[in-house]
């Protein structure tokens, strides 16, 4: 009898393997392709890109482009409208601000003794919020200008005569810090005695962070003010101190843009973090069982209304900003070199830096970089120069020699140089070289040769 059917082994499934495919990660090159060496042939500073984030000084937030105003002056260009959240922020604080004692000062500077606004702690934003958003926790700082309150008798920078409070700047102002961005509130100054040249009309007003009127305060209260001002923005004065010391050791404008870049996107990503880890620690509330919907946070330099508006200032805007301070101040450095000292020298040539100044005609102006330095590395003369021959920097070690003398400094007693023929040079230069120096004849351990 044949078998039953329900004794019978079940029939095997085949099992189908797909035949294994390879994924091309890294792209195959061509062995007999020519090279591109452009990126062999460019200096070192460009190992860093340096171009920032969000817009510059010339789509920034200033109501105008020159220190004195007229009333009714229309802008050159439109302004781009502030996000409402930093508005509401503003405005808080300007009514705030409004609050003052019986001689006019903010109550911000007769109690609280700061110029800065109190700033809430992330934790207690996220904390006693009922339905938090990403916006308020981008929380801007704020700080009050207004030296006039403080310093009554405040002279106009045209005439001399005291100024008056006449209104708050309408739109906050721009700084850049170490990992985000903090805003100015300042206030026009009135002075009743000038007159526009225009109109004829007692128009003239200050804004009461001009560098005029900064100049025009005692010392001790000037420097409570934060930041260098640029075209529109300001840069913080700790960011700026720390950036000549990045420049004076090495780091460039594009790589210093890179590292503040860095630290104001991780600044932004762990506020980010944060707000998702307050969402994941309250999600089994009443509020999620009913479906409700959290906001993401946008990018950082988002310019929605409701994104975070991020700036991160580009190279050329920091190189900018150094080279403007290093102007303003070239008096005091040449003065500081002046009265340097230089016992022990060394001069030499530097063929490097020349290669960044603009040509003429396709032809370098300045083929060398002349340098002084003294025994303890000090530079001690600075001198560019069309060629290496002694005519061209003659006169900068006659100066240097006079000053010398001039702030009570020995001369040069021993000078040291790659050339030998700069000997003659240096010592007519520099005739303490002689002093107490015997020559040696050439050849003096040979015979006198006799014909």
């Amino acid at each position: 009898m044949p078998s039953s059917s329900s004794n019978s082994p079940p029939t095997a499934t085949p099992t189908y393997f797909p035949p294994p495919v390879t994924v091309q990660i890294v792209p195959e090159e061509d062995p007999q392709q020519s090279i591109d060496n452009t990126a062999l042939q460019t200096d070192g500073d460009d190992d860093g890109l340096g171009d920032g984030l969000g817009e510059g000084d010339d789509e920034d937030e200033d109501e105008d482009n020159a220190d004195d105003d007229v009333e009714g002056q229309s802008t050159s260009q439109p302004l781009r409208p502030l996000p409402p959240w930093l508005m509401n922020a503003f405005n808080e604080r300007v009514k705030e601000a409004s609050n003052r004692n019986a001689d006019g000062v903010p109550r911000l500077y007769s109690d609280r003794q700061t110029v800065w606004f109190q700033e809430k702690a992330t934790y207690f934003i996220l904390e006693n919020t009922l339905h938090v958003l990403p916006m308020q926790l981008y929380n801007p700082r704020f700080f009050l200008w207004d030296p006039q309150a403080l310093y009554k008798s405040l002279p106009c920078p045209n005439c001399a005569r005291p100024l008056h409070r006449s209104q708050v700047i309408p739109r906050p102002r721009r700084c850049v810090d170490f990992h985000s961005t903090f805003y100015l509130i300042g206030y026009r100054y009135r002075c009743r005695s000038c007159c526009n040249p225009r109109t004829g009309n007692q128009s003239v007003t200050f804004r009461s962070w001009d560098s005029r009127i900064i100049h025009r305060l005692p010392a001790h209260l000037a420097a409570e003010f934060p930041c260098r001002l640029t075209h529109r923005s300001a840069l913080a004065e700790s960011v700026l101190t720390w950036m000549q010391s990045c420049f004076q050791n090495g780091m460039g404008s594009k790589q210093f843009s890179d590292a503040l870049r860095v630290q104001h996107v991780l600044a932004y990503d762990d506020l980010h973090l944060r707000y998702l880890e307050f969402l994941a620690r309250h999600q089994f509330t009443l509020g999620d069982l009913l479906g409700r919907k959290y906001e993401t946070f946008l990018p950082f330099d988002d310019r929605s209304p409701k994104g975070r508006h991020g700036f991160v200032p580009s190279s050329p805007w920091l190189r900018n900003v150094y080279d403007e301070f290093i102007e303003n101040h070239q008096h005091k450095i040449n003065q500081q070199t002046a009265m340097l000292p230089a016992n022990i020298c060394s001069i030499d040539h530097s063929h490097k830096i020349t290669k960044h100044i603009a040509r003429v005609d396709g032809e370098q102006v300045f083929t060398g970089l002349l340098t002084v330095t003294n025994d303890l590395g000090q530079i001690r003369t600075c001198n560019l120069v069309a060629t290496k021959s002694h005519s061209q920097f003659e006169s900068a070690l006659f100066q240097m020699r006079h000053s010398l003398d001039t702030y009570g400094h020995d001369q040069p007693q021993i000078f040291y140089t790659d050339n030998i023929s700069d000997r003659l040079f240096l010592e007519n230069s520099f005739p303490s070289l002689r002093n107490n120096v015997v020559a040696i004849d050439k050849y003096a351990n040979l015979d006198p040769f006799e014909v």
